[in-house]
């Protein structure tokens, strides 16, 4: 996996290096779920990045291989972003068995923002996020923006793009003790077997209907394993996932927490996800 992830970041960069269009096949902008907000009320701030047919962007685990889609914001002194929230991802399998976790089409990335609480009454104020992303199809592309937004504060908030930052934010994952769809989420980890390098391990989700047709799973940044191989099945209500993980050469990790997201259309064909999180036991070094 690792040998494939390395070829792949060669091929993009090379492929970045050739390219002709400086800022192709995505758009960024900036939008907020107010046109003016109240002191000291939270709102939402969102990089819609709108992608061409037949082009991807990547989650912040890009998988196998890509790079992470990362956003900065530079915001007016006082006020705070809470942290960048990634809509749940889809899986897409590349060429040569290579697999990665990103967006088609489009993408809302989000963050809160608090205002200060004292602020003069007719503040008006420039909002901007510092945006990066790896763009591929059978090539790839780096590129960046900073788009903006200005914003003005006012006695109560004045509602922007409802419906959009709707759909975006039911897309966010939830733990699934929150999610009424979620009965239970049972996990296991099995060191040793059968190999005594990898980690062997399933998780099981009851859900309180019928299972979803297409279910996705979709680990986080992982430190010191690799993620060899994925299966997913379900049956009446329960949803089986299985996976393995070994450790990257010349580690041996210690007792460790995977967090991952598992991604679901629901009854209305919605993208939906959970968070789920898996113990894992510590690597036996003698077995080195």
């Amino acid at each position: 996996m690792f040998i494939r992830a390395f070829c792949f970041c060669v091929a993009a960069l090379v492929s970045f290096q050739t390219a002709q269009t400086p800022a192709a096949h995505v758009r960024a902008e900036l939008l907020a779920n107010v046109s003016t907000f109240q002191h000291g009320k939270p709102f939402w701030l969102g990089v819609r990045l709108s992608i061409d047919p037949g082009w991807h962007v990547y989650w912040k685990n890009p998988g196998d291989a890509g790079l992470p889609t990362r956003v900065n914001f530079t915001l007016p002194d006082g006020f705070t972003a809470g942290p960048l929230r990634f809509p749940t991802p889809r899986r897409f399998v590349q060429p040569g068995n290579i697999v990665a976790f990103g967006y088609e089409d489009s993408v809302l990335l989000l963050t809160q923002i608090t205002p200060p609480l004292n602020l003069p009454a007719d503040f008006q104020a420039r909002f901007q996020a510092n945006v990066s992303w790896l763009v591929c199809s059978d090539v790839c592309i780096l590129g960046k923006a900073t788009p903006s937004l200005d914003l003005a504060s006012s006695p109560s908030p004045a509602p922007a793009n409802p419906e959009l930052f709707d759909n975006w934010i039911a897309q966010l994952p939830v733990n699934w003790a929150d999610n009424p769809e979620v009965a239970a989420v049972h996990s296991t980890a099995i060191p040793g077997n059968p190999n005594p390098y990898s980690r062997a391990c399933t998780v099981q989700i009851t859900w309180t209907h019928p299972a979803p047709k297409f279910v996705d799973f979709l680990p986080e940044a992982l430190v010191d394993y690799n993620l060899l191989k994925t299966a997913v099945k379900s049956s009446q209500n329960t949803t089986l996932i299985e996976f393995t993980l070994a450790p990257l050469a010349g580690k041996t990790p210690g007792p460790a927490t995977l967090q991952a997201v598992v991604g679901y259309l629901d009854k209305d064909a919605k993208r939906r996800g959970i968070n789920i999180s898996v113990a894992l036991p510590a690597q036996d070094a003698n077995n080195y």
